[in-house]
């Protein structure tokens, strides 16, 4: 058994084909578990906009300060290139789409909240909400949303490369880790019906 670094948890023997570089990817069962142990709803609608999104959490928290890279009557985000900000490269900008109809709702209410914490703090609440879920909170993290969409967007079928440019990725190679997740027929039928919802077309 590996040990997660700094919290001492241990790998999910029971789910080892739903970690992508030791991070833990969510079924649709689980993401809704989690976010029903999720006592405040601000912290429910930061969940929600994640997974929808696939935004990195420095993203999430800059849209946060920037209101205007919204685009209500498109219903779409549009990130800068300083929205990107990372400590190897700083990537063009992108577009986020597509997304629900009834998005801008859930983005009022992320913007009448307070800005969500820090990412060591938001994956400390990840953590401690998983365990109330009844889930192994070893490798979940800010980037188990992100990299949730992701697999389940490649296990959909959509194309790599429209993956890869909605995410904002430099290449193809990090979509290829997503390729052997073994999703159940049962949860891959769940994951195309929650993308549906969400505005793709699969």
């Amino acid at each position: 058994m590996v040990k997660y670094p700094k919290s001492g948890y241990e790998k999910d023997s029971e789910a080892l084909h739903f970690y992508v570089k030791d991070v833990r990817i969510l079924t649709p069962k689980e993401y809704e578990a989690l976010k029903a142990t999720i006592p405040k709803d601000q912290h429910k609608t930061t969940l929600d906009i994640l997974l929808i999104t696939g935004m990195r959490y420095a993203e999430l928290l800059r849209l946060y300060d920037n209101p205007a890279w919204y685009n209500e009557k498109r219903n779409i985000i549009h990130l800068p290139e300083e929205a990107q900000k990372k400590h190897k490269r700083r990537q063009l900008e992108r577009t986020i789409h597509p997304l629900p109809s009834m998005f801008n709702y859930l983005l009022k209410d992320f913007w009448q909240a307070r800005k969500p914490p820090l990412e060591s703090t938001w994956n400390k609440n990840l953590q401690r909400w998983a365990m109330s879920a009844g889930i192994n909170p070893y490798g979940l993290s800010v980037k188990s949303s992100r990299k949730t969409l992701e697999s389940w967007l490649i296990a959909s079928g959509v194309v790599e490369s429209t993956v890869c440019l909605r995410q904002g990725h430099d290449s193809l190679t990090s979509m290829r880790h997503y390729q052997g997740l073994a999703f159940s027929d049962d949860e891959l039928r769940d994951i195309k019906k929650q993308l549906i919802a969400w505005g793709f077309s699969i």
